[in-house]
């Protein structure tokens, strides 16, 4: 099963810095409150996974935990860490121990929800990204989540929607692109969607999910022979990131699309 790093990184950047600079809005690390002893290793491992060392934030907050198992926001963030670091399991165990203390934290909601994806457990992480739409309608982040369950599932319209949405409330979010782009083209829109994966790729030019849409894409535009066009079955979002190239495909560069602004812009009306 491959994992969503990508969703997984911009999600803990968005979150983390959010909560790095609270002023009283959201979910802050710490309150005032808390005991003295918290607020500074909690602070610590938030940086730490911020700045992708998710590794050394776990003996952090695990050592937090002897002294405060009480705290939501210390298993938010190791569950963070360890859908960081691929452990998936052990991310919904925590994330789930963290909206036992916090019912309302949408964003442990949507940490769960892409930890029980990332396990293949698709309808339950609908679930859990329904239940923090349901607290903010406008979690960008829930929108993207949902939409990648959606598509994994094979379920194209609803996919397309969600990352409409998430699109909507925020343009630089590289997955949610990508995640249109896939279901644009098994939608009979390649063209809007090989256009939405430019856009991804100039978000996340490192993106492998990007590459690989790209190249699935390509082989739509520009069969390489009669018959081997469509790939109607392929789904790029679940193909093994360390996987064969797409076949058919000479390359994972896009080629060029005159029907396309210069920015690769261009996209379908629609109802990541």
């Amino acid at each position: 099963m491959p994992c969503r790093f990508g969703i997984y990184s911009v999600f803990v950047l968005v979150c983390l810095f959010f909560f790095l600079a609270s002023a009283g809005n959201g979910e802050p690390l710490s309150g005032p409150d808390d005991p003295p002893g918290l607020t500074v290793p909690l602070h610590k491992s938030a940086r730490l996974i911020l700045e992708d060392k998710p590794e050394k934030a776990v003996p952090v907050l695990r050592n937090l935990l002897k002294n405060y198992p009480d705290y939501a926001m210390v298993h938010f963030l190791l569950g963070l860490a360890y859908g960081k670091l691929d452990e998936n399991v052990r991310a919904v165990a925590e994330e789930k121990k963290a909206l036992v203390l916090n019912p309302k934290s949408e964003a442990a909601r949507v940490s769960l929800g892409i930890a029980l994806g990332n396990t293949g457990h698709f309808r339950q992480e609908i679930r859990s990204e329904r239940q923090a739409l349901a607290l903010n309608p406008k979690d960008e982040m829930a929108w993207e989540a949902i939409g990648w369950a959606y598509a994994s599932r094979r379920n194209w319209r609803l996919a397309r929607a969600s990352e409409e949405a998430a699109i909507k409330l925020r343009k630089s979010d590289p997955s949610a692109h990508m995640v249109l782009g896939v279901a644009l083209a098994h939608l009979g829109f390649p063209e809007e969607g090989l256009s939405e994966e430019k856009t991804a790729a100039l978000l996340d030019p490192e993106d492998r999910g990007v590459k690989r849409a790209i190249a699935w894409i390509s082989t739509i535009l520009h069969p390489v022979k009669e018959g081997s066009g469509g790939q109607g079955r392929f789904n790029p979002l679940l193909a093994p990131d360390n996987g064969p190239d797409i076949p058919g495909s000479p390359s994972t560069q896009a080629p060029a699309n005159p029907n396309n602004n210069a920015n690769g812009t261009l996209r379908a009306p629609v109802g990541h």
